[in-house]
C-alpha cells in the first residue's frame, strides 16, 4: 500500500472514530452532558444499590455525585436521608427525607420514610400524619407496611385499639403478613379477645407448620397461652417443647415455666 492510500484509509477512518467517541460522551449513563436527569436517576439507583449491600460510606458518595449535578432532585434526597438514618445521623436524615417532601409534596415514600424516622426517634405525635397519608395512598406499593408502621406508633401511643384496626387493615391488603398476624394476635390477647386472637395466631401457625415461616419466642409463648385457653392439649404439648428446645434462655420460657409452677410445680 502507498503512502497516499494509506493517508486515505485514515482519512475515510478518522471520522468513525471521532464520531464514535462522540456517542460514548454523549451517551454515558453518568455523564451531565448527555441527560443530566439520566445521571441522577443512574447515581441515585447506584447509591441505594450501595446502601441495601450495607456500604452507607460508598452511597453517600454516589448520592452526593447526583445531588451536586440537582439538589433538589426528590429521589436523590430521600436516598441521601436512608444513609444518613443507616449512619445513626438522624436530624440529617430527617433534614433530607423534608427536603425531598418539599420538592414533591405527592412524594409517599418520602413521607413513609419521614414517618418511620419519627417513630424511631419516639416522636409519635408527628409520625402520625405521614404514616396516614402512606397508609391511605391507594396506589402506594408499600401500604401494608406503612399500615404496619401506623399500628406501631398506635401502640406505642398507648392507644391499642387504633393499633388493632391499623394491624387489620394491614391483613385485608395481605391476609398473610407475618407481623401483623403475630402482633393483632398479641393486643387481641391483652384485651381478652381470646376467640379473635386465636383466629389470626392459627393462620400465622398455618405458615409455620408448612415451612413458610417459623416461629420466635414470643409467637410460641402467645401460642401456649392461647391453646391452653382453647383446650388444645396437643399443639400446646408441642409448641411447649418447641419452646424449650430452641429458646431454653428466653424470657418466654422462664415465664412458661414460672406459670407451670403456679399450677402444678412441674415442668415440660
Amino acid at each position: 500500500m502507498t503512502f497516499q492510500q494509506l493517508t486515505k484509509c485514515i482519512l475515510v477512518l478518522l471520522p468513525v472514530f471521532v464520531l464514535s467517541a462522540c456517542v460514548t460522551t454523549e451517551t454515558g449513563r453518568f455523564t451531565k452532558k448527555a441527560s443530566p436527569e439520566k445521571a441522577v436517576e443512574n447515581y441515585t439507583q447506584l447509591g441505594l444499590g450501595y446502601l441495601n449491600k450495607g456500604r452507607p460510606d460508598w452511597a453517600r458518595d454516589r448520592l452526593k455525585k447526583a445531588l451536586d449535578i440537582n439538589p433538589n432532585d426528590p429521589e436523590a434526597n430521600d436516598a441521601m436521608g436512608l444513609v444518613w438514618q443507616a449512619e445513626g445521623e438522624l436530624d440529617l436524615s430527617e433534614e433530607f427525607f423534608k427536603k425531598a417532601i418539599k420538592e414533591d409534596p405527592k412524594f409517599v415514600l418520602a413521607k413513609h420514610h419521614l414517618g418511620r424516622l419519627y417513630l424511631k426517634m419516639g416522636r409519635h405525635d408527628e409520625a402520625r400524619e405521614p404514616l396516614e397519608t402512606a397508609s391511605g395512598d391507594r396506589y402506594y406499593n408499600n401500604r401494608v407496611g406503612a399500615y404496619n408502621d401506623l399500628a406501631l406508633n398506635f401502640y406505642r401511643m398507648e392507644n391499642p385499639n387504633a393499633a388493632i384496626e391499623a394491624y387489620t387493615q394491614s391483613i385485608r391488603l395481605a391476609p398473610y403478613n407475618v407481623d401483623a398476624l403475630v402482633n393483632i394476635s398479641t393486643l387481641l390477647f391483652e384485651a381478652q379477645r381470646y376467640d379473635e386472637s386465636l383466629k389470626y395466631f392459627d393462620r400465622f401457625d398455618r405458615l409455620v407448620q408448612r415451612n413458610q415461616n417459623a416461629h420466635t419466642a414470643h409467637s410460641l409463648w402467645l401460642g401456649i397461652k392461647l391453646l391452653t385457653i382453647h383446650v388444645q392439649t396437643a399443639r400446646t404439648i408441642e409448641l411447649a417443647a418447641e419452646l424449650k428446645r430452641r429458646f431454653p434462655n428466653s424470657n418466654e420460657f422462664t415465664m412458661y415455666q414460672e406459670s407451670l409452677s403456679e399450677q402444678s410445680g412441674g415442668g415440660v
